[in-house]
């Protein structure tokens, strides 16, 4: 353990400072609250479509021979056992794009 006079001196040589949010003013520190929770949200949506990506990918390959002619059924994948039907693509992503965007960029 660190002793308490250590780690004062520690703080003033390297000039930092602590700000504390009063206990009873909990809406003090809400600005930067929301901003990180707002980061950590977006962060983890983008984990979640790059997973759901690779289980799509995973479970679309395979896992008995392919043949080269057409006239035989289609080969066995995951998903025949898990949605019931091959996954021929991903989901269409809905983009919300201002109608101004391009404006801005060009500015």
């Amino acid at each position: 353990m660190l002793n308490h006079a250590d780690v004062e001196n520690f703080y003033s040589v390297h000039s930092i400072k602590w700000n504390y949010i009063v206990k009873r003013a909990a809406w003090w520190g809400g600005l930067c609250e929301s901003r990180t929770s707002k980061n950590i949200k977006s962060s983890l949506r983008k984990v979640l479509i790059v997973i759901t990506e690779i289980e799509g990918m995973i479970n679309s390959r395979p896992i008995t021979y392919v043949s080269s002619e057409t006239e035989e059924p289609i080969s066995l994948t995951p998903a025949h056992f898990i949605i019931g039907k091959r996954i021929t693509s991903l989901p269409p992503i809905r983009l919300h794009l201002d109608s101004n965007l391009f404006q801005k960029m060009l500015n």
